[in-house]
């Protein structure tokens, strides 16, 4: 028999009920999905066009210093914090399309140098001269670092290097009269074959030009046993302790040691200055070309907050100085003279 009234009845309820609900999910559905899209945001691609590269942060960099004195992290994470809170910068950055500075320490002299070459690396940079010359990045030089014993007023300024030894040492003055001088070809034999004390291998002052002085002599004068400071307090220190007996620094470095730590005993007594290279050009602080403060607003807004931040907390005796790319035509011409006179001595060996 079919089924009784009432039951169909149920059934047709039933199934009115059930598409009831169904009906009822769907519209659910459709809310919440389209509660999702207007919650959850729409990230485009990086490379897509509503995605520009001026929406990046302006990049300060420098290369991290293993001394505490000078220009130190401690000391760059204070300038951030000042840049930071100068309106006026902020108000250019922002009009740049900038959404904020950063502050990059590059682990390295290599390091700093490929940051510099990224088109869309470093902005502003603290560096070695050396990383100037050598970097393939377009820069230009805004301003000069000037210590206490640095040459020149305004731009160019320079600071020399020296090659000094101790009295251990078998060149110290006291086997010779005062004003012989000693011949550059025994100055460079000992450079070659003996440890010696350095800053780094990209200080100009402290490496390239010593370097390019002695290979004057003949001799492959490229240190066999280096011993990298990372300063020239450091490297004056070695020497003066005798954990080696020749070293090379930065010119004014023996004075200052000795101030500071307040010795008594005078310097010709225990150390004996062999050579004095040419002057060579201090570290530089770089903008992007595109930020020539001639040519830029945001340019000329960093400038002045680093003049002022110089002018508030001067690292040491560091000031800053203006300055421009002329001022590292000598060091480039060095550079060439260096790694022509090292790839000569090279293929001389290899022979």
């Amino acid at each position: 028999m079919g089924a009784s009234k009432a039951t169909r009845s149920w059934r047709l309820n039933g199934d009115a009920r059930t598409a009831a609900v169904v009906s009822w999910l769907a519209a659910i559905l459709v809310v919440l999905s389209g509660a999702a899209g207007r919650l959850v945001p729409q990230i485009p691609p990086a490379d897509s066009p509503g995605v520009s590269e001026s929406r990046r942060l302006f990049l300060v960099g420098h290369m991290r210093s293993a001394t505490t004195d000078g220009l130190s992290e401690d000391w760059f994470r204070r300038l951030h914090r000042f840049l930071e809170r100068d309106q006026a910068l902020r108000a250019a950055l922002d009009r740049d399309g900038y959404r904020g500075l950063g502050m990059v320490s590059a682990e390295g002299f290599n390091d700093l140098v490929q940051r510099m070459e990224d088109p869309r690396g470093l902005d502003c940079v603290f560096c070695p001269a050396l990383a100037y010359v050598r970097q393939l990045g377009d820069y230009t030089v805004v301003f000069q670092l000037k210590g206490p014993n640095d040459r020149g007023i305004g731009k160019y300024i320079l600071h020399s290097g020296i090659i000094f030894i101790n009295s251990y040492h078998p060149l110290f003055r006291g086997t010779r009269a005062k004003t012989e001088e000693v011949p550059l070809r025994l100055i460079a034999r000992d450079f070659a074959s003996s440890p010696v004390a350095l800053i780094s291998s990209y200080s100009a002052a402290g490496y390239i030009y010593p370097c390019n002085e002695l290979f004057q002599s003949g001799i492959r004068a490229l240190p066999n046993q280096p011993i990298f400071c990372g300063s020239s307090e450091e490297v004056v220190k070695m020497v003066l302790s005798d954990v080696v007996e020749m070293g090379v620094c930065e010119q004014g470095a023996i004075e200052d040691v000795w101030q500071r730590q307040d010795i008594r005993v005078p310097v010709g007594e225990v150390l004996d200055v062999l050579r004095t290279t040419p002057g060579a050009p201090t570290d530089p602080v770089v903008f992007r070309r595109r930020f020539r403060p001639a040519d830029s607003e945001l340019g000329r807004r960093l400038k002045d907050a680093l003049t002022q931040f110089f002018s508030l907390d001067r690292p040491g005796q560091i000031r800053l100085e203006d300055s421009d790319d002329g001022a590292f035509k000598g060091l480039r011409d060095a550079w060439n003279e260096f790694t022509t006179h090292t790839e000569e001595s090279n293929a001389v060996e290899a022979r």
